[in-house]
């Protein structure tokens, strides 16, 4: 510790930075397990016994007809926005006068893509596994006897693009650019996240932002 620079570590963010990843990370903590009490109690749509005479619905187009989901991700999205721009507001500085107001140093979009990469991942298999059960109870013909931990699943593929949109939602909520959010969030999650169609998710963040 003897040649720890106290100004250095202050002017590379690395104090507020941290402390704003750990408030985001307590942030999606609480929501996962929000969604988890309420996947728990979901209830049946009346969509799900329509879906063959309708034919193939878009997820969007589910994450509608399941009772409270977009309710839930409308609020977990702007609860994750808030927490970003509480954090972005204190965690920018300029590296010249260690003062607030650098922003113009370092892109929003750096930042929030960092945290959500790092804090999203971690949460990553909780979420996935409460929106897959969430599914499930929405539209139990439709995901009938499947594994959200299968990748060859239709459900594995669906919770994952509902996770990424959910946070791409909270980073335009936030100021960053929905193209920025999608590159950086897709790209960061699991290897099956990262192999979906990028225009499909930033789709359901839309809705989702909209919610």
């Amino acid at each position: 510790m003897d040649n720890f620079d106290l100004r250095k570590y202050l002017a590379e963010n690395r104090l507020l930075e941290e402390e704003g990843a750990a408030e985001l990370e307590a942030t999606l903590k609480s929501f996962a397990s929000q969604l988890k009490s309420q996947a728990d109690s979901a209830k049946p749509s009346p969509k799900d016994g329509e879906i063959n005479e309708l034919g193939i619905l878009t997820l969007g187009s589910l994450i509608v007809g399941a009772p409270g989901l977009m309710s839930f991700l409308g609020k977990a999205a702007d609860g994750i926005a808030d927490v970003l721009n509480k954090g972005l507001d204190s965690a920018v500085f300029k590296a010249d006068t260690y003062q607030k107001g650098g922003s113009e140093n370092i892109p929003k979009s750096t930042i929030v893509g960092k945290w959500l990469r790092e804090k999203g991942h971690k949460l990553e298999e909780v979420y996935v596994d409460s929106l897959g059960g969430w599914l499930q109870a929405a539209y139990p013909k439709k995901y009938e006897g499947q594994d959200v931990h299968d990748k060859t699943s239709k459900l594995y593929d669906d919770a994952h693009k509902i996770y990424a949109g959910l946070l791409i939602a909270g980073a335009v909520g936030a100021g960053v650019e929905a193209v920025n959010a999608t590159n950086a969030i897709v790209g960061g999650l699991e290897s099956g996240a990262a192999t979906l169609k990028t225009k499909e998710v930033a789709d359901i963040a839309a809705k989702i932002a909209a919610a």
